[in-house]
Parts: C-alpha cells; structure tokens; sequence
C-alpha cells in the first residue's frame, strides 16, 4: 500500500491525519518534500553578540552591501570580514533595528539612538541622519519602510501611532507641508506601530489593527484606510514581504495579507503547534524573512525544547512554501535571518574566510562565490555569517497514522520509501487510540531499496530518516508490504 507523506499537519490528530505528522529539514515542494540546506557560517570573524537585525541591499551600481547590528554596533561584512561602521549605541535588549534603503541610501533606527544614514558607494561610516537634513528635523523612530517615493518612518518617540514621512524623493525635508513632508496619528485602540511595508501602496502594522497607506498627492498625501480592524503583528520583526505578498504572525496564528484581503495560512496547521513550541519567554526574538527563489515565508524562533540556553538564541525555522501552501520546520542556530545578496569573491578574498580551503564548507563550483545571488542569509550561533546553501542536514518524516485493513490488525514484513536516497525506517503503532504508541529501533535499507521490518499493530505510521549530508530531491511516501494478522 503506498502512502504519500502529503503536507504537514501538526495540529491536527495523528490518526487519519490527511498529511505528516513529522517534516523536519525539508520543504515541500509541488508533490514531494525537498532537503532544506544546513546552515553553512562564511565569516572570518564575527559580531561579537546576539544580532538585532541584519540587512542586504543592492545600490543603482548593482553593489552588494551586507549589515547587521548588535546592541552597540552597527557592522558592514565585505569578503567574509565584518567591520563596524557605527559604536557606543546604546539600545536595550528589546530595542531592534529596522534597515531601510532608500535610493542609495541605507537608514537605520532602533528608536533609542540618533537615527544614522549610509549612502551606499560614499560613506565609509554611519552618520546621523540629521546631519543631512535642510527643512526640519527627523523624528526618532522604530521602523520604517519606502512608499513610492517617499521614506515613511512609524512609532515616533512620544507618538507610537504616528507615521511620519519626509519630502517626496527627498530625505532631507521633514518640514510638515513642504515637498508633501508630513505626519499621520492613527486613531483607535490599534496599539503602538511595529512595522511598515514597502511598495507603490504600504501596510502599517499596529499591535492589534493593520491600516494600508496609499498616495493620492494634493494637500491629502495619503489616504489611510483599516484592513484589519481587530488583528495586528505580535512583534515587528515577524513581518516579511515579498512584492505585494506580506506574511506576518499575530495573537491568532499567521496570515498573508495581499490588497485588502487577508487569509489565514496556520489555522488548523501548524497555529497550535507553534503556540505550544514557541519559548515564550524570548518571544520577542522571533524574526522573518523570505526566501524569494524557493518561495519559502520563513520564521526563526526560539523552541521550548531549548529552554536550557537562558540567552534565549534562536534554535528552530517554521517554513512556509507560498506557492504550495505547505508548511514544515527545520533546525538551526542563529540570532537573525535575512534575505541576502552576496557580493563576489576573488582567490585572495576567499583567503580572507580561511587560508585552508579544505576548511571552506561552501562548495567551490556554486554561484555563491560569482556574487549578485540572492540567498537565506543569518547570523549564527557564534554571531558570523552564514547562508543557508550547506549539505542537507538530517532528514525525519513521519506518514499520517492509518488502519492497513481497516478495523484489522496488521503484520509488516517490509517498506519501501518512496525517496531518492539511503534512507532507514520505524515503525510505530499501537492497538488503541488510547494508548501510548510504540516505535520499533530503525531498520536500513537494503540494495533493492526496502527497507525489512516486523511490526504488528491495528494503527500504523512509518517514519523515515535520511542521514546529514545525503545527496538527494525528492521524498514522495512509503509502500506498505503488509498482511491481515493472523494470515499469510
């Protein structure tokens, strides 16, 4: 009996789950589950702390530029090397950093310190952004976003409701009614602003209300108008676009918002799932990006399985495939993810990540070395840059539970993974829905591609291991070689 493994399906019941009870290091794809890559570090230094936020951006040149930010510094990595381009900040454990580009220039705020401009090209270091201004001043802000051609800031030091935005394609006017410069205070009990989105129109996400901002020139500038009146984004960071596609996580799970239309994406998923696993006492470090050429929404979290590292650094990916709408997870270490472009590498730069490149995990003959790709990028556990373009990792698949004869026990003789690796196989059952299943030790594959087994049961679920570092495409399902109990 073949059984696809079929999407995974966390919240709902085991038996009869209409898809995997376990995907874990994989994403699916339009009929099977893929390898999810491990997480391979490139720097030759790191950080030194938990990253608040990291950003790539792409100048009218077609330079890369990488940052990320601690606590105290905002840092540029070039050929594998970080470098500080800004000190002596002084935000808080919870205060993050939003990167905005806007033409050639990259502006940074945390909401504590002097928002800062790098003009991409120019600059050696940050700057505050009030040195450049000629009609007003900028406000302190928390997030930021470009509407058009405007620069849109939002949660204003002394108005957390507030959007603000400078001159039409202009940073250095802050004058309300010059160059259509001007404010905006939200109404209502929607909460504090925590993010704002990119685009010809741009969503402000307030705690508990989304408001889409669109410009219609004249004395008006922008008309503001409720999307969702009773629901918002938990946190800033749990926010990613890609073009007019925007994924967020809210108190009620996670949604795609698109024009004025939002659809919910976990309910009955993975929303529970997340709920339980999520270590809430970090929460606040949830981050999300997107990976564009895997149409994957992905959120990095921390788990309460690793509730015993008290820094709180995150251990765990949610991954969503836009396209398919299938969900999976995968693990990994890191203090932030982004979505990163990758500037070019010669020999000797190479030789900046490692004198040895026997030491170098990035396979020579990628794309990753030509520059100008686009990748999952973070900043791992040891606080270096990394992209997600290593060896698979490890590889577990759990089928759906199910009755082989329906009402009958069975007796398992064999399964034949439906993979195109060296994979190994359990099987767990058990008699009752009542009763705690049991899971057999693992069997390996032998050279006709099953995979010998004995295990009786009524309930029945197989699951399917690939080992880290297999080279493989596709996990499509199990087949069954089973009989009724008691028969031959």
């Amino acid at each position: 009996m073949q059984l696809p493994f079929g999407e995974w399906l966390p919240d709902q019941p085991k038996f009869m789950n209409p898809g995997a009870n376990v995907a874990k290091n994989v994403y699916f794809a339009a009929r099977s589950y893929k390898p999810f890559p491990s997480l391979t570090t490139y720097s030759s230094n790191n950080i030194g702390a938990l990253s608040k936020a990291a950003g790539s951006f792409r100048s009218t040149d077609n330079t890369s530029y990488n940052f990320a930010a601690t606590k105290t510094n905002i840092y540029q990595l070039s050929s594998g090397t970080f470098t500080s381009r800004k000190s002596s900040l002084t935000g808080g454990d919870t205060d993050y950093f939003t990167f905005t580009q806007f033409g050639d220039y990259l502006i940074v705020s945390n909401g504590v310190d002097t928002p800062q401009y790098y003009l991409m090209g120019t600059s050696t270091n940050f700057a505050n952004l009030s040195a450049i201004a000629t009609d007003g001043t900028p406000p302190l802000f928390r997030t930021s976003g470009v509407i058009r051609d405007f620069l849109i800031t939002g949660n204003i030091s002394g108005a957390t409701n507030r959007v603000q935005w400078a001159g039409i394609n202009d940073i250095t006017t802050w004058t309300a009614g010059s160059k259509q410069a001007d404010y905006q205070d939200l109404p209502g009990s929607g909460g504090q602003i925590v993010a704002i989105t990119s685009g010809e129109y741009g969503y402000i996400f307030r705690q508990n209300e989304i408001v889409r901002m669109d410009y219609v020139g004249g004395s008006t500038v922008f008309r503001f108008s409720v999307v969702s009146p009773n629901r918002g984004a938990v946190y800033g960071k749990t926010v990613c676009q890609d073009n007019r596609r925007v994924f967020f996580y809210a108190d009620d799970g996670f949604f795609e918002v698109q024009g004025d239309n939002i659809k919910p994406i976990g309910a009955e998923k993975v929303n529970r799932f997340f709920d339980i696993d999520l270590d809430k006492a970090f929460s606040d470090r949830i981050v999300a990006a997107v990976d564009p050429f895997n149409t994957l929404a992905i959120w990095l979290y921390p788990s309460a399985d690793n509730q015993a590292n008290t820094t709180g650094i995150c251990d765990k990916l949610l991954i969503y495939n836009y396209v398919t709408e299938k969900w999976s997870f995968a693990k990994a270490t890191a203090s932030t993810i982004f979505s990163q472009f990758v500037g070019a590498y010669t020999v000797e730069t190479m030789d900046l990540i490692s004198s040895n490149l026997d030491n170098i995990n990035i396979a020579l003959d990628t794309a990753f070395w030509l520059g100008g790709q686009r990748y999952l990028g973070a900043i791992d556990g040891d606080y270096k840059a990394a992209i997600f373009s290593g060896n698979s990792n490890d590889v577990e698949i759990e089928t759906r539970e199910i009755e082989l004869f329906p009402g009958l026990r069975s007796d398992i003789t064999e399964v034949r993974p439906i993979v195109d690796a060296t994979a190994t196989v359990a099987i767990t059952t058990r008699e009752r829905l009542a009763n705690d299943a049991t899971t057999s030790s693992y069997s390996s594959m032998v050279t006709s591609g099953s995979v010998p087994v004995r295990s009786s049961g009524r309930y029945v679920r197989a699951n399917v291991k690939i080992a880290a570092g297999s080279t493989w495409t596709h996990a499509q399902g199990v087949d069954f070689i089973a009989s009724r109990a008691g028969q031959r």
